[in-house]
Parts: structure tokens; sequence; C-alpha cells
């Protein structure tokens, strides 16, 4: 099986995170592809993933009951970042006491 990359979801969990792969399959009837998602438990060692990371999941031995995969960090691929403030132009509400 090929290793899936996925977005982390939760790491809240010791050395576990949860990463959610998003795949285009056909419809069973009306043949459209349609996204279909799916968590799995993976093994983070070191706690270095946080939500909205994007991973590479590689299949291992079981680590656990529901662990059988363990997260590595792509190489080269930036992270996401969701849009902050600042990038909208938009003031934040202890700023606005400080324009003239």
């Amino acid at each position: 099986m090929k290793s899936m990359q996925g977005r982390v979801v939760c790491a809240t969990n010791d050395k576990t995170v949860a990463v959610e792969v998003t795949r285009l399959a056909p419809h069973p009837k009306y043949k459209r592809r349609v996204r279909k998602k799916k968590k799995y438990q993976a093994h983070d060692p070191e706690n270095r993933f946080k939500v909205g990371d994007i991973v590479q999941l590689e299949k291992s031995r079981p680590i656990s009951k529901n662990k059988t995969f363990i997260a590595i960090p792509i190489p080269g691929k930036v992270q996401k970042k969701g849009l902050e403030d600042s990038e909208l132009n938009i003031p934040l509400e202890s700023q606005h006491g400080l324009e003239p």
C-alpha cells in the first residue's frame, strides 16, 4: 500500500496524533468523484506535530490497539497557516484606541 498524506486534526494525546486522510472515489450510483475522509491514529513519539500540520503516514508494526501508522513530516512542504487578522487588514479590538 502506498503511504498516505493527511492533516493533523487532534494532537491532545501523548505520543499520538489523529490524522484525517481525504481521497477521491467514484460514487457507486452516479459515478461522480466524491471526497471520502477517514481518520487514522498515528504514532508521534516526540509530540512535534500540531493541529493543521500536513504529515505522511507510514505503515508499521501495531503500536497499540488502534495505532499502526507512524507520522512523518513531509520534507520541503510549507505548512499552510490560517489567515491572521493582520493579513485581512482588520484591526484587533485592542488596537481600536491606538489609531489617531
